[in-house]
Parts: C-alpha cells; sequence; structure tokens
C-alpha cells in the first residue's frame, strides 16, 4: 500500500508507526518515511489525517479505536474485526466521532464491480436467481482462518450480486442453508463451503480453502444468461456477459467483454526503476492487480475531501452485513 499511497496526487505518506522503535525506523529508511514512532505516536499526530491499519489481524479492533479516539479517518485492511459484533462497535464508535471508517475490503473499489451491478440493474441477463464463487489458494493453511483470510472475498462478492437494492427491514436477511468445513492440526479451518439464501429466494453458494487451488472466479446466473468473472475475481479487470435463450436456453449470444485497465500512472517501486533508498532493496508488488488498492485510497482520499464519515462503496450496513455472514457461515459449520 506504501507504494499505491506515495504515487498519488495530494497524498504523503508521513509517518509510519510499529511496535518497535526499531522495526519502525527500518520500514522507514526503506521507503523514505521521515517519522518513524509508535502506534500510538502515529494516531495523535496532529498533522495525520488517515491512519491505515495493516497490522496482525488481531489488533485492528485496539488499533482501529486509538485511531478514532484521536479523530483520525481509518481505512483497516481486512479483516477489521474477528466478527460482526465487534466490526459494528468500531463503525459506532467512528459514527460518534463523526470520523471515517472504511474496511478495506478492496474489491468493492474496482470498477468492474460497479459495473456488475449496473449489469444486474439492466436487466441484461434476466432475473438473478443466484451466484457462486471459488477463492481456493494452496498457501496459508494452519497460520490463518481461511473463512477470514478469502472467504471474505466471496461472501462479499455473493451480497454484492444478490443482494436486493430494494430490500425492507421487514425482509430478513441471508440466512446459512448449508456450511462445512475441514479443521487445519492447528484448529484453525482451512478448508469451508457455504449455501446461503438471500432475499427473493436467491441462492449464493462458495468455497474457499488455504490448503488446496481453485480456478478463483465467480459467476453470477439470471434468466436470460450468465455473468462470468474471471481470474482474480476479488480484483477483477474484466467481466464477460453471455445472453441464452430460446428452446433449453441453447441459444448463446456472442460474449460480450468488459475490460477495465488497472491505473497506469501507478507501478511498482523497485530497486530496479531508481525508487529505493541507499542500502535498501524495494521488492516492487508481491500479489496480482496489486495496482488495485489505487481504487480504495482514491476513495478514502475523496470521502476526505467531501467530509463524509462511511463511503457509499461499501457502507457500515454493507460492511456488517458482510462480516455477520462469516460468523453465522463459521457457526454453522461448528455446530454440524
Amino acid at each position: 500500500m506504501v507504494q499505491i499511497l506515495k504515487q498519488l496526487p495530494n497524498t504523503t505518506v508521513l509517518a509510519v508507526g510499529s511496535r518497535t522503535s526499531q522495526s519502525a525506523h527500518r520500514f522507514g529508511l526503506k521507503w523514505g518515511i521521515e517519522k518513524c514512532v509508535s502506534y500510538e505516536e502515529a494516531c495523535s499526530d496532529p498533522e495525520v489525517d488517515v491512519v491505515y491499519i495493516a497490522t496482525p489481524s488481531m489488533r485492528h479492533p485496539d488499533d482501529c479505536r486509538m485511531a478514532i479516539k484521536f479523530g483520525k479517518a481509518v481505512l483497516c485492511e481486512k479483516s477489521m474485526a474477528p466478527d460482526h459484533k465487534v466490526a459494528q462497535s468500531i463503525l459506532d464508535e467512528a459514527k460518534s466521532n463523526n470520523v471515517l471508517c472504511v474496511h478495506g475490503v478492496w474489491s468493492r473499489f474496482f470498477p468492474a464491480m460497479i459495473k456488475i451491478r449496473e449489469i444486474i440493474q439492466s436487466g441484461q441477463i434476466g432475473e438473478v436467481r443466484s451466484a457462486r464463487a471459488s477463492f481456493c489458494q494452496n498457501d496459508g493453511a494452519g497460520s490463518c482462518s481461511a473463512l477470514a483470510e478469502t472467504g471474505i472475498y466471496c461472501a462479499q462478492f455473493l451480497q454484492w450480486v444478490l443482494e436486493s437494492d430494494t430490500a425492507t427491514n421487514a425482509e430478513k436477511g441471508p440466512v446459512i442453508k448449508g456450511a462445512t468445513q475441514s479443521l487445519h492440526g492447528s484448529g484453525l479451518d482451512e478448508h469451508v463451503t457455504a449455501i446461503i439464501e438471500f432475499s427473493n429466494k436467491k441462492v449464493g453458494t462458495f468455497e474457499c480453502s488455504l490448503a488446496h487451488t481453485s480456478e478463483r472466479s465467480a459467476t453470477v446466473y439470471g434468466t436470460l444468461g450468465v455473468i462470468d468473472v474471471p481470474f482474480p475475481f476479488w480484483c477483477p479487470t474484466q467481466v464477460k456477459v453471455t445472453c441464452m435463450t430460446g428452446l433449453g436456453s441453447q441459444q448463446w449470444s456472442e460474449p460480450e467483454l468488459h475490460e477495465f485497465p488497472l491505473p497506469s500512472e501507478i507501478v511498482p517501486l523497485t530497486s530496479n526503476n531508481g525508487n529505493a533508498q541507499e542500502g535498501c532493496t524495494l521488492p516492487g508488488f508481491n500479489f496480482i492487480n496489486s495496482q488495485g488498492l489505487a481504487y480504495e485510497a482514491k476513495e478514502v482520499n475523496h470521502c476526505i475531501r467531501e467530509g463524509l464519515i462511511e463511503t457509499p462503496l461499501f457502507s457500515s450496513t454493507e460492511c456488517v452485513e458482510t462480516m455477520r455472514l462469516i460468523s453465522d457461515i463459521r457457526l454453522y459449520a461448528n455446530k454440524n
């Protein structure tokens, strides 16, 4: 994220906070950050407007509250809390202090995600009845929860495509109809599957894992066609629409491909392109489509300029409901 922030207009990476002075200075030297301090000193700095929290996830609730206490806007990496109740309490605290708090589920800020919602609302694929998402990677089993690490991307996708904008408070929220899990020797889930019923009997299914691979794609199914979101669906740059009509839905239209190039002004900062401080090595980006982190960072900047205390692209209500899905799936799987 530092690589992204250093390339955004009207944005300065002013300080880095860490658990020890040594680690703060090591990180600051690597990335050319002037102030290398403790977490509390970074949050209380009067020159700081926004605190980006990427500490170990168990610290996220306390670190969010500390930044909020000092009146700072917050962008917190996922997962911001262990469950929806803690997430709600953090968001309530931010609201009572009149500060912005954004859960960094970066998928929601990609232009392709906005296009998916537009296609659904246009009626191009008819009435949406179901959707699926798969995010399985053979990396991380035992060190963290698959449901929290990759399942959250599946849950937010299903929520985005299956929840109705016109749903009333009287309508019940998503209901878990089935869930299974496999546990690692550490006791953490390493493979989880779920079936979820949304409003109007729409059904979502997903699979997440840290112990095996999948194609890591997602699909939305309608009465007149489908929307395919290929790898990597959680940070998408392509959306394919295929209409299917006629007897047995066997008349397929020519697929309609929508492409969304990543921000061209954002590049990986590496030692090779002269961005490294003397004596330091810069790795560039570690993960696919990392340039897309600029979308959520730009949205935070926009909200700050407009005086907003939540983003319409991933509202507090949507954030809590996504976290509630994760909590409910875990509860169901633990009971069965």
